[in-house]
């Protein structure tokens, strides 16, 4: 690796300059110093080679047709490291933006040419060490950033109840692959709800996890600060037992709470149990009667349980979505500053010496990159800051609200599940609004809450309604123990 140079002390006063600074002849001195001293432990980080981990393994094969039925791999392989363990034998399916050594990965994106890590995210390493199977790499949006299903480079994903319909992103592959029996498990990843609307479109279980739980590292970022990983699985027991192995991948989060046991008690009732309904998450302009009346005799069937049921509000969740576009700045550091082809070699930005063409982003990601050029730099400084004071009342009025109750329930995604636009169409019909579909999932990315979504019905299309459990922070075994009783509700 190419060592850093040290400033001279000309470049020191530039930069003294630069940075407003007016400091005397003495104090430049120091400070030439002080840069020799700070570039000499970055040449030391930077001299110590992290050494790669692939084992033995084969790179697989493109999926072919016949068993790629509703375009949900985007790979195929076969690996495992120990045939015992708590997961032994499970088949999982992993997002095709979470880093599996030796496998290639694209993250949707034609724009990432010849990308293979050298290095497992920590999430994989846990799963491997108790027995599981990973089969594939699944096919998620142009990088994760569309709610949708049709963005990725591989071509539409397509919903498993109705091929027209959108399966949901960004975690598309991912909740197709589970609902088809392809897999006992896949990895998502969610952002403003890319774990939590597949589920909901696809009728399977899927966990946005406490922020900070599970480790997302060796994971394509897409805004860094609400990233989470989650799983996504037929059943609910399932959910809990994967994520008691997934969560051991943050060294320092297992510290604190130990080893968590998600799945103790999962069968105990919600008898009891307070549960709140959030009277805004019913009300959004794409709210579809249907969806609320399904989530709402969902509710009614848990009273009938022994659960207590009681309305709450909270106005300031219709900024939610808002806020959202606010992280865009976050997206475009990544997206401009990091898929770039320079820098150096690691595990989390390695992919950047394979980024070659931004017009290869999607819509969505195009959009969301070109935000900053709209507002001045105090503009934008001045927007966060007061997004994050909304962000702030959002945060206290949730913990307030869950000093009281076990969970706040609304429906997971307000609308039906949209057609999967025709090609050829205008791009502002091809390219719907996204926003609207995370009205009521990104709010928990946003406060940093965990959130299950469940099936709790069907519409007259048959098509599957999700109810979304949103707890304390780092108690997914009470949003457990509630989903397994709405899914038991639905047998």
């Amino acid at each position: 690796m190419t060592n850093y140079k040290p400033p001279s002390i000309d470049e020191v006063k530039n930069a003294c300059q630069q940075a407003g600074y007016d400091l005397p002849d003495e104090e430049i001195h120091y400070q030439h110093q002080s840069a020799i001293g700070m570039i000499d432990s970055l040449n030391i980080l930077q001299n110590y080679e992290v050494q790669a981990t692939i084992e033995n393994r084969e790179v697989g094969e493109a999926p072919k047709p016949e068993a790629n039925t509703h375009n949900q791999w985007a790979w195929r392989c076969n690996i495992q490291r120990s045939t015992s363990g708590k997961l032994a034998n499970k088949k999982i399916g992993v997002k095709d933006c979470v880093a599996v050594a030796g496998v290639p990965m694209q993250a949707g994106c034609a724009g990432i040419v010849d990308y293979i890590p050298s290095y497992d995210s920590p999430c994989i390493t846990s799963l491997l060490d108790e027995g599981v199977i990973i089969t594939g790499k699944l096919n998620c949006e142009n990088v994760c950033f569309s709610a949708y299903s049709h963005t990725s480079c591989n071509g539409d994903v397509m919903n498993p109840y109705n091929k027209k319909k959108t399966a949901g992103g960004s975690s598309s592959g991912s909740g197709v692959c589970v609902a088809l029996g392809d897999v006992d498990m896949a990895i998502g990843t969610d952002t403003g709800g890319s774990v939590r609307i597949p589920s909901n479109f696809c009728g399977v279980v899927g966990m946005k996890t406490t922020t900070g739980l599970i480790s997302t590292k060796g994971v394509t970022p897409c805004m860094t600060s609400l990233d989470t990983i989650g799983p996504l699985t037929k059943s609910v027991k399932e959910n809990a037992l994967f994520l008691e192995v997934m969560s051991k991948s943050n060294n320092y989060v297992q510290h604190l709470l130990g080893n968590c046991s998600y799945s103790e008690g999962i069968d105990n009732g919600i008898k009891g149990m307070n549960i709140a309904v959030l009277k805004e998450g019913f009300e959004f302009q794409n709210s579809d009667p249907e969806i609320n009346n399904i989530v709402k005799a969902c509710v009614r069937k848990m009273s009938d349980l022994g659960a207590n049921v009681e309305e709450i509000s909270i106005p300031e969740v219709k900024y939610g979505a808002h806020i959202l576009v606010v992280h865009f700045f976050e997206a475009t550091h990544w997206l401009e500053d990091h898929l770039c082809p320079k820098g150096q070699k690691t595990l989390r930005f390695e992919i950047k010496n394979h980024f070659k063409d931004q017009n290869k982003l999607s819509h969505y990601a195009k959009s969301a990159t070109l935000l900053r050029y709209f507002l001045k730099e105090d503009e934008a400084d001045d927007i966060w800051e007061h997004a994050e004071d909304i962000t702030e009342i959002l945060k206290r009025k949730y913990v307030q609200n869950l000093k009281h109750f076990d969970a706040i329930c609304v429906p997971t995604v307000p609308a039906k599940s949209p057609d999967l636009p025709l090609k050829g169409l205008p791009l502002l019909e091809q390219f719907p609004a996204m926003l609207p579909i995370a009205n009521n999932t990104c709010l928990a990315n946003i406060t940093g809450h965990p959130a299950l979504t469940v099936n709790c019905g069907f519409t007259s299309q048959d098509m599957p309604v999700g109810i979304l459990l949103t707890g304390k922070y780092f108690d997914e075994k009470t949003l457990y123990r509630i989903g397994r009783a709405v899914e038991q509700l639905q047998s």
